[in-house]
């Protein structure tokens, strides 16, 4: 019996290592998706679509091998491993035409040079010598050649910055220029990065170089949108996977859940939703607030003395809806926007982070909206707090509101333009650009807590006016709270 096992595992063995070998043979023969099982096989099986990926890449490597120019496009959800599969592309050209070159760029320098290590490491491992016999000769980050080289083998940069490199011979890579919607739907950013992809870029490439265009669909006139609009692309050469399929499951379980991505898509804006998970670009017309129309500060606030240290907040309804509460300071006639709390977490969560907020800011005012519980929730934060708290009912037309305030909200609100992706100031300033003025059942959150932050702020006296009804009353009348009334 011990004999016979180990008879087995020799033959399992054996046949282990004629696939290892049948597959060196078809990656030396050109195969993409070859090398990519070779070279991580628990991933790249465990992601079958990464296989219709690897197709279109493999058409890249046909078309050069055969001195024909090709351009595809490649759009992803979010931890799809398209940034892996590209530069495993990358080490792939490079074993086999080890004396050309590979221009890649990204959204930032330091994502360029995390991807730039991450393809110098492939080619540096012995795993690739032994396929493809070429060792580095320089191991620097922002440019790097191997010893056949006669300049770089691989260089780039981030958007807009200086590319260091000679020429791209082989491969023309664009990996997401655009760190993220607020820089999608600026009309300046994305002039400029287009401008920048096809002047300083577009310079390095040479004649015959393919080109590879990675990223996601913000919007429609991107620089993918561009590009397929005049018709850079071949129908076939342009893929798009979307996370949620037409029978609403994920594309793949192993990137990500079903249950996770519906959690998602019920959380975000529905434009951000579809452009970065679906991959249908956001229509820019209808957007009442245009990245460009805004004011932005970068998280230094005036030195001027402060006129007022206050905040709005629009509590959750049932449902999907988020608490908003953008705290202010104003200096003049502009309300500094320096802390948003924005989530869709339970009050036992809501409760004592915007209690921890307005202590620790020491914000003087406070209003609240009393609709959907927003009253018994003020009263609890009221006794937690040495700002002074009021709430008011609202019955006015929410989307009318909004619009109408929107003037307001561009001229005297001024945004952050440093926050962190994925927090929640961030998911905040997505839902702002992304609402769309006459459109029903969108959601609002953040909008709405601006109006109501205009409102507040007439109701004071800060804006020099006040808002009054044909009954001569004001519409946002503030309803005292005990010991915390307000005093101006």
């Amino acid at each position: 019996m011990e004999k016979q096992t180990i008879l087995d595992r020799h033959s399992l063995e054996m046949k282990a290592a004629a696939r290892i070998e049948l597959r060196r043979r078809n990656i030396k023969r050109g195969d993409f998706w070859e090398y990519c099982l070779y070279h991580d096989f628990k991933f790249y099986s465990r992601r079958p679509f990464l296989k219709d990926i690897a197709e279109i890449l493999q058409r890249v490597y046909d078309s050069y091998k055969n001195e024909e120019v090709i351009r595809v496009a490649i759009s992803l959800p979010p931890r799809s491993g398209k940034s892996y599969i590209v530069s495993l592309f990358c080490a792939f050209m490079l074993g086999h035409f080890p004396d050309k070159s590979v221009m890649r760029n990204t959204c930032t320098s330091t994502l360029y040079e995390k991807l730039s290590k991450d393809v110098r490491e492939i080619v540096g491992a012995d795993k690739w010598y032994g396929l493809f016999g070429v060792r580095l000769r320089s191991k620097g980050v922002k440019t790097w050649a191997l010893e056949t080289a006669t300049q770089s083998s691989y260089f780039g940069g981030g958007t807009g910055g200086t590319i260091i490199g000679i020429g791209a011979s082989m491969l023309d890579i664009s990996d997401d220029l655009y760190r993220g919607i607020t820089d999608a739907l600026s009309e300046s950013v994305n002039q400029k990065t287009i401008e920048w992809s096809e002047s300083a870029r577009g310079s390095r490439v040479e004649r015959g170089c393919c080109q590879i265009d990675v990223g996601t669909r913000w919007r429609t006139n991107d620089i993918i949108g561009i590009n397929e609009a005049r018709g850079d692309y071949k129908k076939e050469n342009i893929i798009k996977v979307s996370a949620l399929t037409k029978k609403n499951k994920s594309f793949c379980e192993d990137v990500q859940s079903t249950e996770h991505y519906l959690d998602v898509k019920n959380k975000i804006a529905e434009p951000i939703w579809f452009a970065e998970y679906q991959q249908e670009p956001i229509d820019i017309k209808g957007r009442l607030f245009d990245h460009d129309d805004l004011k932005w500060y970068d998280g230094k606030l005036p030195i001027d003395s402060m006129d007022s240290n206050l905040g709005v907040c629009d509590v959750a309804d049932e449902g999907h809806d988020y608490l908003s509460a953008p705290l202010t300071k104003k200096y003049g006639d502009l309300y500094y926007i320096y802390d948003w709390i924005f989530t869709d977490q339970p009050v036992e969560v809501t409760e004592p982070l915007l209690i921890g907020n307005l202590n620790e800011n020491n914000v003087n005012l406070m209003r609240f909206e009393s609709n959907n519980g927003g009253r018994i929730f003020a009263l609890g934060i009221s006794k937690e707090v040495e700002t002074n708290v009021t709430w008011q009912f609202t019955t006015s037309n929410k989307e009318t509101r909004i619009f109408t305030d929107s003037a307001w909200i561009k001229n005297h609100c001024v945004f952050r333009n440093d926050v962190k992706p994925g927090s929640q100031y961030d998911r905040a300033l997505q839902q702002l650009l992304t609402y769309l003025a006459k459109v029903e059942k969108q959601k609002d959150d953040a909008p709405d807590s601006l109006s109501m932050l205009r409102r507040f702020t007439d109701e004071m006296g800060f804006n020099n006016k006040v808002v009054e009804s044909k009954s001569g009353r004001s519409n946002w009348e503030s309803i005292e709270i005990g010991i915390n009334q307000i005093n101006i």
